[in-house]
């Protein structure tokens, strides 16, 4: 079977038994986003409950943004030094079930076990030395965006249980997604095979309360569209929790767009604007604005700072992926 056909048999929903007996786990048996019920939601909640704005699908149960801080706040920046240091990596592939919306579990493939894997932090300059080692049944790779060696390009496929290598000299400064690169990698990027790399410059960013926010679309439907679209792997997260920041100083969001469900998507703050730093790679802001879009896998850097106390609604300015899981806040406190 081929790995697209494989990815979409496991997807599809014809495959939900043969999937859940696969992982072990039974998904519920839900419609399709645009009609009765959302997907995620509770069969028993009300319908107001289920159809209100920014609350079309809920968090699993259990998942909690601080069980989750590290998939949210990247790594503290290092401090700057005259010598580029060495970064040593571990990433391993499995195939597992992950649990994106409450009573879904979808089959997935992970970097570490994660939806998005682990974020990512060095220094330009900086060596850095990823070893990943596949436990899947197919062969996978990882491809960083970036700038490389053609040696260290991810394209060349690691096979079932094997291992591979990939050095490179972090360039340059921004932010950057890394994913699997094999064959018809969309399925596998759709699966959950995608994570973020931060590139700091040699001379340091301002201090700020720093987030990522991945978004990525989960089970693909005849429409083209996702069923599902969360932030950083979980649909409705901040909606339920908000993304906490004292009043008046300085929040950096590392934006990527990891959804391949949708030819763009857009990242909408209310009630404030923004600068954009698209890519990150240019020390002054391209545009400042509330309304920011991106093509697949495309990322920018948004600086901003909420000026009074209250919560500011953030969500994609496409319709369905925000009453689908992908709307949120941040709480100026």
């Amino acid at each position: 079977m081929r790995r697209r056909s494989w990815l979409k048999w496991l997807a599809g929903g014809g495959a939900g038994a043969a999937a859940a007996s696969w992982f072990g786990v039974r998904a519920a048996t839900r419609a399709h986003p645009d009609g009765e019920r959302e997907p995620g939601t509770a069969a028993d909640a009300p319908r107001s409950t289920r159809r209100a704005y920014g609350h079309g699908a809920e968090p699993p149960v259990g998942v909690t943004l601080a069980g989750r801080r590290d998939l949210v706040v990247p790594p503290p920046a290092r401090a700057q030094t005259a010598a580029p240091a060495t970064h040593e990596v571990n990433l391993w592939v499995a195939e597992q079930p992950v649990p994106i919306a409450r009573d879904l579990v979808v089959p997935s493939l992970t970097y570490n076990g994660t939806i998005p894997g682990p974020i990512l932090r060095c220094t330009e300059g900086d060596a850095v030395v990823v070893r990943c080692r596949n436990l899947g049944a197919v062969p996978h790779t990882v491809h960083f965006h970036g700038r490389h060696g053609a040696q260290a390009d991810g394209w060349e496929p690691v096979p079932a249980g094997g291992e591979a290598t990939y050095r490179f000299t972090a360039a340059p400064f921004g932010v950057h997604p890394y994913h699997c690169h094999v064959g018809h990698h969309d399925d596998h990027v759709l699966a959950g095979m995608h994570g973020v790399l931060i590139v700091d410059p040699r001379d340091g960013r301002a201090p700020a309360h720093e987030f990522v926010l991945a978004l990525s679309g989960h089970q693909p439907g005849a429409d083209g569209r996702a069923a599902v679209y969360t932030w950083n792997g979980v649909a409705g997260l901040f909606a339920r929790e908000p993304l906490k920041v004292p009043v008046g100083e300085l929040v950096r969001v590392y934006l990527v767009n990891a959804c391949l469900t949708d030819a763009a998507a857009s990242f909408h703050l209310h009630a404030a604007t923004f600068d954009v730093y698209r890519t990150g790679t240019r020390r002054a802001p391209d545009e400042h604005t509330d309304v920011v879009t991106l093509g697949p896998m495309e990322r920018a850097i948004l600086e901003f700072r909420l000026p009074t106390r209250g919560r500011y609604l953030f969500h994609p300015h496409q319709p369905w992926m925000a009453r689908r899981g992908a709307t949120g806040w941040f709480a100026a406190v």
